[in-house]
């Protein structure tokens, strides 16, 4: 190989890199390995999923923005907090509250979730505050927070929540079986309730059959929500790389203008979820929680 060759091979990274929107000093570095902790989610075998799809384009884009490669380590929720706490990485999907914004730095919101309460459709009753759960039997992941006005109604009593492992499959069983009264599910909010009892309608369907529940007996999503707009965050323990928090708030608004500059007729910041590379604005950074 002459020496021009290979001059031109050796500095072609620095001359690509604009054209990827890269810094030559950005091309050259090697990306650094960042340990991202979640909650765990589990198949009906008890085994853990893999990433969803938008989970996985979500990751993907932030780690060419930030230059890092995520290490991902998923834990049942209880631990994957603890291990958040100590410092042990960034950590995705934990809710945010008074309580956990004293140790933990949280990013802006990068997507909303609606929580549904979900019953058999023989057994639906009248919804319209916590109080109307008074008396009954509530299913939820253990360890996972639905918000301070949910924990303080499970405190004073008003209704007894039976916590279970982050399985879908397993909660909605226990549902069909009337081990509970209703379970709480968390679904994008740009679904109408609706849209989400089709969609579990037709995940129930192998499962009355298996349980060999009467004809017509399925499950119905309750019309008012628990909560509207949930949003999603990361979180880092304070004093720990906190930086790296800032960066992704700059990395999700980038990104954000840049949909609003390539859909002007979509809705303004604020109005809905934010905007990942290569997904349907409806979906972009929507969390769709298996649990």
């Amino acid at each position: 190989m002459n020496s021009g060759k290979r001059a031109f091979l050796l500095n072609s990274p620095l001359l690509l890199a604009p054209l990827f929107g890269l810094s030559p000093a950005r091309a050259q570095t090697p990306a650094r390995t960042v340990s991202l902790i979640m909650g765990e989610a589990l198949d009906e075998a008890g085994r853990s999923k893999p990433l969803r799809p938008w989970q996985r384009k979500l990751f993907d884009h932030l780690e060419t923005e930030l230059n890092v490669i995520f290490d991902v380590k998923r834990y049942p929720w209880p631990r994957a907090e603890l291990k958040a706490l100590n410092g042990d990485g960034l950590i995705f999907g934990l809710p945010k509250n008074p309580e956990r914004e004293r140790p933990l730095r949280f990013s802006d919101p990068t997507s909303s979730n609606t929580l549904w309460l979900v019953t058999r459709s023989d057994a639906t009753f009248g919804f319209a505050s916590l109080a109307d759960l008074r008396g009954k039997k509530i299913g939820a992941v253990r360890g996972y927070g639905y918000g301070e006005e949910f924990e303080r109604a499970r405190e004073a009593g008003v209704f007894r929540v039976e916590d279970d492992l982050p399985s879908r499959v397993t909660r909605l069983q226990r549902l069909l079986l009337k081990r509970v009264d209703a379970v709480l599910l968390y679904q994008p909010s740009w679904q109408t309730a609706a849209d989400f009892e089709a969609e579990l309608r037709a995940q129930a369907a192998p499962l009355t059959q298996d349980l060999r529940l009467q004809p017509g007996v399925t499950l119905s999503v309750l019309p008012r929500p628990v909560q509207m707009e949930t949003p999603q965050y990361f979180a880092i323990a304070r004093g720990r790389d906190e930086a790296l928090i800032e960066r992704i708030n700059q990395a999700l608004l980038r990104q954000q203008k840049q949909a609003s500059l390539r859909s002007p007729r979509s809705k303004p910041p604020g109005a809905g979820t934010r905007l990942s590379a290569g997904l349907p604005r409806t979906v972009k950074l929507t969390m769709k929680a298996d649990f």
